[in-house]
């Protein structure tokens, strides 16, 4: 008997909590004017109140829109995407209240503030934030939003919210870029000849966080204000943002080391030639971080229709340490041709040479032998200090023999004083080509740059223009 008297106890407290609810459910409503409606209420909407139809006006509801913007919490270079922390204000004429101006309830400036759960019985405009991907009101116990009543019946719609908006960027010039958004606001449905906008906006530079770009919010164009659509021409307000990129971490992260690896490819040229573990392994080694730097750059930057300003940059800094390598490689293609045909000469003489050796020995005594140097740069113009021993079996030889030897030696002298004047020769013109590309690649990168940052920061940016 006991244990059943508690469930019902239970019940009727749920019973007397739910009617308590109910009933301050009711009383915070927006009060409905009765035959008597200088209550206690400072203002009431008549019983016929149609929250579906405009108040009624002279001509256009005239609907003021207030931005406060905290800041640009982000900006998303990939999704193409800007990100507002603001305050949203909306305020018009509801012409349709009853005011009871003798009400204790009306604050020193003529306002009231009115509960949120009012909204739902108004009227409120169909509004639409142009390319608004997310509208999200901030929210806590409850809404952070409120709503306001003056006496002369203008209404004042406040809400906290974090509103994301899709923007158009192009890359072509990044990091030297600068972008532009609107934020524009307007209704969905009316045109100008039922509903108007106008507003102002303001932005906390102070307590802005830092971004990837410089931030100035600007009114808007004359023209940004209406939009023509279906015959019909809509009203709009907002504000424009103007966004120029920070260009410094690109430019300390990029194009300085990239364009000081160009130089240092220039040290290359006095090098010489014959050097070719130390030339090659620094160009090798140049050419490699290069490629490196482009695939960084290629994963981080933003996408755009063709080539970015900072990938045409890099790719023409690996167009021209390739170019440096190349001439290297030529001058070595060079001196292993000139190499080879002289070695290859030398085995014919030498041929040729053991060929006389081999007639001479039928007519020299056996277990006797002398050794013979024999200066193979001869004592020529052009003479090397190439020297050969050939070890022969008689002392003493015919003069048939030495008249041969001696037309060998002769021969020999010639050819390696015209083979020694080849290789001069040779020598000077790929020091010639080293001389002249020590001049000839640094003029090709200053005219690149003047045309580079001629075109990017004039041409692009300035002009609005792209080749690309």
């Amino acid at each position: 008997m006991g244990d059943s008297v508690v469930p019902e106890n239970h019940l009727k407290n749920i019973f007397t909590l739910g009617l308590l609810l109910l009933t301050h459910g009711v009383n915070c409503d927006i009060p409905i004017c009765n035959q008597n409606p200088k209550g206690e209420h400072p203002f009431c909407i008549p019983e016929d109140y149609n929250k579906d139809l405009i108040p009624d006006t002279n001509g256009p509801l005239d609907i003021f829109v207030d931005i406060f913007i905290f800041e640009v919490s982000k900006i998303n270079d990939l999704e193409l995407t800007m990100t507002f922390e603001l305050y949203f204000d909306l305020m018009w004429e509801e012409s349709r209240f009853v005011v009871n101006e003798t009400s204790e309830k009306w604050g020193q400036d003529g306002s009231f503030m009115g509960s949120t759960n009012f909204v739902k019985s108004l009227w409120l405009p169909d509004i639409q934030i142009f390319k608004c991907k997310q509208f999200k009101k901030r929210k806590i116990v409850t809404d952070v939003a409120g709503l306001i009543v003056w006496k002369n019946k203008q209404l004042l719609y406040t809400v906290s919210t974090e509103v994301v908006i899709d923007c158009p960027m192009k890359f072509s010039g990044y990091p030297l870029d600068h972008q532009s958004c609107k934020f524009l606001v307007g209704s969905y449905i009316h045109d100008n000849t039922q509903i108007t906008f106008g507003g102002q906006f303001r932005h906390d530079v102070e307590n802005q966080r830092a971004q990837q770009y410089m931030i100035n919010c600007t009114m808007l164009d004359d023209n940004d204000t209406f939009i023509f659509w279906a015959n019909r021409t809509y009203s709009q307000t907002g504000f424009q943002v103007d966004m120029i990129r920070r260009r410094t971490p690109v430019l300390l992260q990029v194009y300085l080391p990239s364009g000081l690896f160009v130089i240092v490819s220039w040290i290359s040229f006095i090098v010489p030639p014959e050097v070719v573990p130390g030339r090659m392994a620094l160009l090798v080694t140049l050419f490699l971080v290069l490629v490196n730097i482009f695939n960084s750059v290629t994963a981080n930057a933003p996408k755009a229709e063709g080539l970015t300003a900072v990938e045409t940059w890099v790719v023409s800094c690996i167009i021209h340490v390739f170019g440096v390598l190349a001439e290297y490689a030529l001058i070595l293609k060079i001196i292993q041709s000139e190499k080879r045909r002289d070695a290859k000469a030398r085995r014919a003489f030498l041929k040729v040479l053991n060929n006389s050796n081999g007639t001479s020995n039928h007519t020299e005594k056996p277990n006797k032998k002398s050794i013979i140097r024999r200066d193979m740069g001869g004592s020529g113009v052009c003479s090397s200090s190439m020297q050969e021993v050939f070890e022969t079996e008689p002392l003493q030889q015919d003069n048939q023999v030495n008249l041969k030897h001696q037309e060998i030696d002769r021969q020999w002298t010639n050819h390696q004083r015209d083979s020694r004047c080849v290789r001069e020769k040779i020598q000077m013109a790929y020091e010639r080509v080293d001389r002249v590309a020590m001049y000839l690649f640094p003029a090709i990168f200053f005219v690149f740059n003047m045309l580079y940052w001629t075109y990017y920061l004039i041409v692009v940016n300035i002009f609005d223009l792209s080749l690309f």
